[in-house]
């Protein structure tokens, strides 16, 4: 588990993004730079991959989970997932290693208005929600 990175304690919990770790903001900048988000309505050439891939978003008392139904297996698995904001700025983020769970807990930032999650498969590319709006 050295390898994951995260803003907070541990995988199941994310700090706010004042408080995350510049590198998986790089990381993640990066994986977003290489092309295009997949989403449940525009799979792309991956409609047979979509559900195990589009992530799972649920806000509740401040707190937004996303999860993702996906095997991790050591050659194939999700490897982030991050939330984004209305304005397109990450909220949390977390690094996953093989052996982890794709699921994260973040806390959503006061005054929020809407939430996207993310996620990206090494094999399969990113995917995302639409956005959710904060209640």
């Amino acid at each position: 588990r050295a390898r994951r990175r995260a803003m907070g304690a541990n995988v199941s919990h994310c700090l706010a993004s004042s408080k995350m770790d510049a590198t998986l903001l790089s990381e993640i900048a990066a994986i977003e730079a290489k092309g295009t988000v997949l989403t449940l309505a525009a799979p792309g050439e991956m409609a047979d991959k979509a559900v195990k891939h589009t992530p799972k978003l649920e806000l509740a008392s401040g707190k937004v989970t996303i999860a993702v139904a996906h095997g991790m297996e050591e050659a194939h698995w999700i490897n982030y997932i991050w939330a984004k904001d209305e304005a397109g700025a990450v909220i949390g983020a977390v690094k996953l290693a093989h052996t982890d769970t794709p699921t994260v807990t973040i806390d959503v930032p006061e005054g929020t208005k809407s939430v996207t999650a993310y996620e990206s498969c090494n094999l399969h590319g990113v995917w995302a929600t639409v956005a959710t709006p904060v209640a």
